[in-house]
Protein backbone atom coordinates (compact mmCIF):
# COMPACT_ATOMS: atom_id res chain seq x y z
CA UNK A 1 0.00 0.00 0.00
CA UNK A 2 1.31 3.46 -0.94
CA UNK A 3 2.37 5.65 2.00
CA UNK A 4 0.48 8.90 2.56
CA UNK A 5 3.74 10.89 2.46
CA UNK A 6 6.89 9.51 0.86
CA UNK A 7 10.31 11.09 1.26
CA UNK A 8 12.64 9.44 -1.27
CA UNK A 9 16.44 9.89 -1.21
CA UNK A 10 16.07 13.55 -0.26
CA UNK A 11 19.19 15.72 -0.09
CA UNK A 12 19.91 19.41 0.35
CA UNK A 13 23.31 21.05 -0.09
CA UNK A 14 24.25 24.60 0.83
CA UNK A 15 27.49 25.03 -1.06
CA UNK A 16 29.70 22.14 0.04
CA UNK A 17 27.67 21.47 3.19
CA UNK A 18 25.18 18.59 3.07
CA UNK A 19 22.40 19.76 5.38
CA UNK A 20 20.28 16.74 4.45
CA UNK A 21 21.96 13.65 3.03
CA UNK A 22 19.91 10.94 1.29
CA UNK A 23 16.92 10.82 3.65
CA UNK A 24 14.09 8.37 2.91
CA UNK A 25 10.98 7.92 5.04
CA UNK A 26 7.35 6.82 4.64
CA UNK A 27 4.61 8.39 6.80
CA UNK A 28 1.15 6.85 7.14
CA UNK A 29 -2.07 8.84 6.93
CA UNK A 30 -3.03 10.16 10.36
CA UNK A 31 0.39 9.44 11.86
CA UNK A 32 2.16 11.75 14.31
CA UNK A 33 5.80 11.64 13.20
CA UNK A 34 8.48 13.66 14.98
CA UNK A 35 11.83 14.71 13.54
CA UNK A 36 14.16 14.75 16.54
CA UNK A 37 17.83 15.69 16.72
CA UNK A 38 20.40 18.27 17.80
CA UNK A 39 20.72 21.68 16.16
CA UNK A 40 22.07 21.42 12.61
CA UNK A 41 21.08 17.77 12.19
CA UNK A 42 18.84 18.42 9.15
CA UNK A 43 15.40 17.99 10.69
CA UNK A 44 14.07 21.52 10.01
CA UNK A 45 15.65 21.63 6.54
CA UNK A 46 13.79 18.42 5.69
CA UNK A 47 10.56 19.96 6.97
CA UNK A 48 11.11 23.12 4.92
CA UNK A 49 11.61 21.09 1.75
CA UNK A 50 8.28 19.36 2.40
CA UNK A 51 6.67 22.77 2.96
CA UNK A 52 8.19 24.11 -0.28
CA UNK A 53 10.41 26.75 1.32
CA UNK A 54 13.60 25.01 0.07
CA UNK A 55 14.16 23.16 -3.20
CA UNK A 56 15.88 19.77 -2.76
CA UNK A 57 19.28 19.18 -4.34
CA UNK A 58 18.17 15.62 -5.07
CA UNK A 59 15.33 13.24 -4.32
CA UNK A 60 11.55 13.44 -4.34
CA UNK A 61 8.60 14.14 -2.03
CA UNK A 62 5.28 12.47 -2.84
CA UNK A 63 1.98 13.28 -1.14
CA UNK A 64 -0.78 10.74 -1.71
CA UNK A 65 1.24 9.21 -4.55
CA UNK A 66 1.95 12.47 -6.41
CA UNK A 67 5.21 14.43 -6.46
CA UNK A 68 4.77 17.92 -5.01
CA UNK A 69 8.19 19.31 -5.96
CA UNK A 70 6.78 21.36 -8.83
CA UNK A 71 4.07 22.88 -6.61
CA UNK A 72 4.75 26.30 -5.06
CA UNK A 73 4.61 26.42 -1.27
CA UNK A 74 1.22 28.17 -1.28
CA UNK A 75 -0.21 25.52 -3.63
CA UNK A 76 0.68 22.46 -1.55
CA UNK A 77 -2.27 22.87 0.83
CA UNK A 78 -0.04 22.07 3.81
CA UNK A 79 -0.60 23.63 7.24
CA UNK A 80 2.38 25.13 9.06
CA UNK A 81 2.95 26.18 12.69
CA UNK A 82 6.22 27.93 13.53
CA UNK A 83 8.18 28.53 16.73
CA UNK A 84 7.11 32.17 16.65
CA UNK A 85 3.38 32.48 16.46
CA UNK A 86 3.38 34.76 13.35
CA UNK A 87 -0.09 36.09 14.16
CA UNK A 88 -1.22 39.36 12.61
CA UNK A 89 -1.08 41.78 15.56
CA UNK A 90 -3.79 44.10 14.17
CA UNK A 91 -6.32 41.29 13.63
CA UNK A 92 -8.49 39.70 16.29
CA UNK A 93 -8.20 36.01 17.17
CA UNK A 94 -11.20 35.22 14.97
CA UNK A 95 -9.81 37.28 12.08
CA UNK A 96 -6.44 35.52 12.32
CA UNK A 97 -8.11 32.11 12.11
CA UNK A 98 -10.32 33.30 9.23
CA UNK A 99 -7.39 34.68 7.21
CA UNK A 100 -6.40 31.53 5.25
CA UNK A 101 -10.08 30.94 4.45
CA UNK A 102 -10.55 34.47 3.15
CA UNK A 103 -7.45 34.13 0.97
CA UNK A 104 -9.04 31.00 -0.50
CA UNK A 105 -12.26 32.99 -1.12
CA UNK A 106 -14.46 30.66 0.92
CA UNK A 107 -18.11 31.75 1.44
CA UNK A 108 -18.74 33.99 4.46
CA UNK A 109 -21.04 31.44 6.11
CA UNK A 110 -18.41 28.70 5.78
CA UNK A 111 -15.73 31.00 7.23
CA UNK A 112 -17.89 31.88 10.23
CA UNK A 113 -18.71 28.22 10.86
CA UNK A 114 -15.10 27.10 10.50
CA UNK A 115 -13.71 29.83 12.77
CA UNK A 116 -16.21 28.88 15.45
CA UNK A 117 -15.31 25.20 15.05
CA UNK A 118 -11.55 25.83 15.21
CA UNK A 119 -11.72 28.10 18.26
CA UNK A 120 -13.82 25.48 20.03
CA UNK A 121 -11.24 22.85 19.07
CA UNK A 122 -8.41 24.81 20.73
CA UNK A 123 -10.71 25.93 23.58
CA UNK A 124 -10.49 29.64 22.82
CA UNK A 125 -14.07 30.33 21.73
CA UNK A 126 -14.46 33.04 24.37
CA UNK A 127 -11.33 34.86 23.09
CA UNK A 128 -12.53 35.48 19.52
CA UNK A 129 -12.59 39.29 19.82
CA UNK A 130 -9.21 39.69 21.52
CA UNK A 131 -6.01 40.85 19.86
CA UNK A 132 -2.89 38.63 20.00
CA UNK A 133 -1.19 41.04 22.45
CA UNK A 134 -3.97 40.32 24.93
CA UNK A 135 -3.16 36.59 24.98
CA UNK A 136 -0.53 34.52 26.76
CA UNK A 137 2.17 32.75 24.76
CA UNK A 138 0.36 29.43 25.04
CA UNK A 139 -2.91 30.97 23.88
CA UNK A 140 -1.20 32.60 20.90
CA UNK A 141 0.28 29.27 19.85
CA UNK A 142 -3.16 27.65 20.07
CA UNK A 143 -4.52 30.40 17.78
CA UNK A 144 -1.69 29.65 15.34
CA UNK A 145 -2.64 25.97 15.48
CA UNK A 146 -6.32 26.78 14.85
CA UNK A 147 -5.36 28.95 11.87
CA UNK A 148 -3.19 26.20 10.40
CA UNK A 149 -6.04 23.68 10.67
CA UNK A 150 -8.84 25.99 9.51
CA UNK A 151 -8.71 25.01 5.83
CA UNK A 152 -8.49 21.25 6.57
CA UNK A 153 -4.98 20.58 5.27
CA UNK A 154 -4.16 16.89 4.82
CA UNK A 155 -0.74 17.48 6.38
CA UNK A 156 0.32 19.72 9.28
CA UNK A 157 3.97 20.72 9.76
CA UNK A 158 5.11 22.04 13.16
CA UNK A 159 8.60 23.52 13.56
CA UNK A 160 9.61 23.65 17.25
CA UNK A 161 6.25 25.25 18.12
CA UNK A 162 6.70 25.06 21.90
CA UNK A 163 10.35 26.04 22.34
CA UNK A 164 9.51 29.64 23.32
CA UNK A 165 7.25 28.50 26.19
CA UNK A 166 8.22 27.64 29.76
CA UNK A 167 8.26 23.99 30.89
CA UNK A 168 4.85 23.94 32.58
CA UNK A 169 3.16 25.65 29.64
CA UNK A 170 4.91 23.34 27.15
CA UNK A 171 3.51 20.32 28.98
CA UNK A 172 0.01 21.81 28.97
CA UNK A 173 0.12 22.55 25.22
CA UNK A 174 1.50 19.06 24.52
CA UNK A 175 -1.67 17.64 26.06
CA UNK A 176 -3.73 19.92 23.81
CA UNK A 177 -1.79 18.91 20.69
CA UNK A 178 -2.30 15.22 21.46
CA UNK A 179 -6.02 15.80 21.96
CA UNK A 180 -6.33 17.80 18.72
CA UNK A 181 -4.46 15.10 16.81
CA UNK A 182 -6.86 12.46 18.13
CA UNK A 183 -9.94 14.54 17.33
CA UNK A 184 -8.92 15.66 13.83
CA UNK A 185 -6.88 12.69 12.58
CA UNK A 186 -4.60 15.08 10.67
CA UNK A 187 -1.16 13.78 9.70
CA UNK A 188 1.48 15.71 11.68
CA UNK A 189 5.20 16.16 11.09
CA UNK A 190 6.71 17.75 14.19
CA UNK A 191 10.25 19.06 14.62
CA UNK A 192 11.90 19.35 18.03
CA UNK A 193 15.27 18.96 19.75
CA UNK A 194 13.51 18.04 23.03
CA UNK A 195 13.48 14.27 23.45
CA UNK A 196 10.82 14.26 26.19
CA UNK A 197 8.52 16.24 23.91
CA UNK A 198 9.16 13.82 21.05
CA UNK A 199 8.55 10.72 23.17
CA UNK A 200 5.36 12.06 24.75
CA UNK A 201 3.72 13.24 21.50
CA UNK A 202 4.72 10.88 18.73
CA UNK A 203 3.54 7.67 17.16
CA UNK A 204 7.05 7.33 15.75
CA UNK A 205 10.30 9.31 15.97
CA UNK A 206 12.93 9.82 13.26
CA UNK A 207 16.22 10.67 14.97
CA UNK A 208 18.45 12.88 12.80
CA UNK A 209 22.23 13.26 13.02
CA UNK A 210 24.52 15.09 10.54
CA UNK A 211 21.83 15.23 7.86
CA UNK A 212 20.89 11.56 8.05
CA UNK A 213 18.30 9.53 9.94
CA UNK A 214 20.04 7.31 12.49
CA UNK A 215 16.93 5.34 13.52
CA UNK A 216 13.15 5.41 13.09
CA UNK A 217 10.73 3.81 15.51
CA UNK A 218 8.43 4.19 18.46
CA UNK A 219 9.96 6.08 21.37
CA UNK A 220 10.30 2.94 23.47
CA UNK A 221 12.09 1.15 20.62
CA UNK A 222 14.68 3.92 20.41
CA UNK A 223 15.15 3.82 24.19
CA UNK A 224 15.18 0.05 24.66
CA UNK A 225 16.99 -0.98 21.46
CA UNK A 226 19.15 1.86 20.11
CA UNK A 227 20.87 0.77 16.89
CA UNK A 228 23.84 3.16 17.21
CA UNK A 229 25.87 4.76 19.97
CA UNK A 230 24.49 8.16 18.96
CA UNK A 231 20.90 6.99 19.49
CA UNK A 232 21.83 5.44 22.84
CA UNK A 233 23.46 8.68 23.98
CA UNK A 234 20.78 11.06 22.69
CA UNK A 235 17.65 9.23 23.86
CA UNK A 236 17.41 9.12 27.65
CA UNK A 237 20.38 9.05 30.02
CA UNK A 238 23.25 6.65 29.44
CA UNK A 239 26.47 5.42 31.02
CA UNK A 240 29.29 4.46 28.64
CA UNK A 241 32.31 2.37 29.69
CA UNK A 242 35.35 1.68 27.52
CA UNK A 243 36.18 -2.00 27.07
CA UNK A 244 37.62 -4.58 24.65
CA UNK A 245 35.71 -7.35 22.87
CA UNK A 246 37.21 -10.68 23.98
CA UNK A 247 34.95 -13.10 22.09
CA UNK A 248 31.83 -13.00 19.95
CA UNK A 249 29.09 -15.48 19.10
CA UNK A 250 26.21 -14.33 16.90
CA UNK A 251 24.69 -11.27 18.63
CA UNK A 252 26.45 -11.76 21.98
CA UNK A 253 29.96 -10.94 23.13
CA UNK A 254 32.30 -11.26 26.09
CA UNK A 255 34.26 -8.16 27.06
CA UNK A 256 37.23 -7.20 29.19
CA UNK A 257 37.05 -4.00 31.25
CA UNK A 258 40.06 -1.75 31.92
CA UNK A 259 40.75 -3.44 35.30
CA UNK A 260 40.90 -6.88 33.64
CA UNK A 261 37.51 -8.10 34.84
CA UNK A 262 35.37 -9.95 32.31
CA UNK A 263 31.65 -9.75 31.50
CA UNK A 264 29.92 -12.32 29.32
CA UNK A 265 26.98 -12.69 26.89
CA UNK A 266 26.33 -9.00 26.28
CA UNK A 267 24.11 -7.87 23.35
CA UNK A 268 26.48 -6.52 20.71
CA UNK A 269 26.27 -3.98 17.92
CA UNK A 270 27.14 -5.50 14.55
CA UNK A 271 30.11 -3.15 14.13
CA UNK A 272 32.04 -4.51 17.13
CA UNK A 273 34.54 -7.35 16.50
CA UNK A 274 36.79 -9.53 18.73
CA UNK A 275 39.95 -7.72 19.74
CA UNK A 276 38.46 -4.31 18.95
CA UNK A 277 37.77 -1.47 21.32
CA UNK A 278 34.11 -1.06 22.25
CA UNK A 279 31.83 0.88 24.57
CA UNK A 280 29.41 -0.69 27.04
CA UNK A 281 26.16 1.24 27.47
CA UNK A 282 23.93 0.85 30.54
CA UNK A 283 20.99 3.10 31.44
CA UNK A 284 21.26 4.65 34.95
CA UNK A 285 17.75 3.42 35.80
CA UNK A 286 18.66 -0.19 34.93
CA UNK A 287 21.57 -0.40 37.36
CA UNK A 288 21.12 -1.84 40.87
CA UNK A 289 23.37 -1.42 43.91
CA UNK A 290 24.27 -4.19 46.34
CA UNK A 291 27.02 -5.03 48.82
CA UNK A 292 30.04 -6.79 47.24
CA UNK A 293 30.08 -10.42 48.38
CA UNK A 294 30.68 -13.95 47.12
CA UNK A 295 26.98 -14.38 46.35
CA UNK A 296 26.47 -10.90 44.84
CA UNK A 297 25.14 -10.88 41.25
CA UNK A 298 27.67 -10.56 38.39
CA UNK A 299 28.56 -6.98 37.56
CA UNK A 300 31.07 -4.25 38.26
CA UNK A 301 32.70 -3.42 41.60
CA UNK A 302 32.88 0.27 42.39
CA UNK A 303 32.89 2.84 45.20
CA UNK A 304 29.90 5.01 46.03
CA UNK A 305 31.00 8.65 45.76
CA UNK A 306 27.70 10.52 46.22
CA UNK A 307 24.04 9.89 47.02
CA UNK A 308 21.36 12.53 46.42
CA UNK A 309 17.62 12.49 47.04
CA UNK A 310 15.82 14.33 44.20
CA UNK A 311 12.09 14.07 44.73
CA UNK A 312 10.94 11.03 42.76
CA UNK A 313 14.39 9.45 42.51
CA UNK A 314 17.65 8.80 44.29
CA UNK A 315 20.73 9.67 42.24
CA UNK A 316 23.94 7.80 43.03
CA UNK A 317 27.38 8.58 41.62
CA UNK A 318 29.90 5.73 41.68
CA UNK A 319 33.53 5.33 40.63
CA UNK A 320 34.91 2.10 39.19
CA UNK A 321 38.25 0.55 40.12
CA UNK A 322 39.87 2.10 37.04
CA UNK A 323 38.38 5.57 37.67
CA UNK A 324 35.33 5.37 35.41
CA UNK A 325 32.28 7.35 36.51
CA UNK A 326 28.75 5.91 36.48
CA UNK A 327 25.36 7.27 37.47
CA UNK A 328 22.59 5.20 39.04
CA UNK A 329 18.94 6.25 39.39
CA UNK A 330 16.46 4.48 41.64
CA UNK A 331 12.85 5.35 42.53
CA UNK A 332 12.66 7.19 45.84
CA UNK A 333 10.33 4.56 47.33
CA UNK A 334 13.19 2.08 46.97
CA UNK A 335 15.29 3.28 49.90
CA UNK A 336 19.03 2.91 49.42
CA UNK A 337 20.35 -0.33 50.97
CA UNK A 338 21.73 -0.06 54.50
CA UNK A 339 25.40 0.83 54.59
CA UNK A 340 25.43 2.53 51.20
CA UNK A 341 27.23 5.69 52.21
CA UNK A 342 29.79 7.71 50.21
CA UNK A 343 33.17 5.98 50.30
CA UNK A 344 31.80 2.45 50.68
CA UNK A 345 32.23 -0.33 48.09
CA UNK A 346 29.24 -1.45 46.02
CA UNK A 347 28.43 -4.01 43.34
CA UNK A 348 26.66 -2.73 40.21
CA UNK A 349 24.46 -5.25 38.45
CA UNK A 350 21.72 -5.29 35.82
CA UNK A 351 19.28 -7.66 34.17
CA UNK A 352 20.34 -9.61 31.05
CA UNK A 353 19.74 -7.49 27.97
CA UNK A 354 19.81 -4.16 29.82
CA UNK A 355 23.39 -3.46 28.72
CA UNK A 356 24.40 -3.00 25.08
CA UNK A 357 27.76 -3.01 23.36
CA UNK A 358 28.78 -0.62 20.57
CA UNK A 359 31.88 -0.38 18.44
CA UNK A 360 34.14 2.38 19.75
Amino acid sequence: MTAFLEINSLSKHFGKVAAVDDVSLDIARGEFMTFLGPSGSGKSTTLYMIAGFFDPSAGDIRLEGRSILRDAANKRNIGMVFQRYTLFPHLTVAENVAFPLRVRRRPAAEIARKVEEMLALVRLDSFAARLPAQLSGGQQQRVALARALAYDPPLLLMDEPLSALDKKLREEIQVEIRRIHRETGVTILYVTHDQEEALSLSDRVALFNHGRIEQVGKGRELYEAPCTQFVAGFIGHSNFLDCTVAAQSDDRADIVLPDGSRLTALPIDRGARPGAAARLMIRPDRLRLSQPSADAPPGIDAVLSDATFIGETFHFAVTTAWGGALNVRMPSHMLPPAGHQPGQPVRLSWAPGDARLFAA
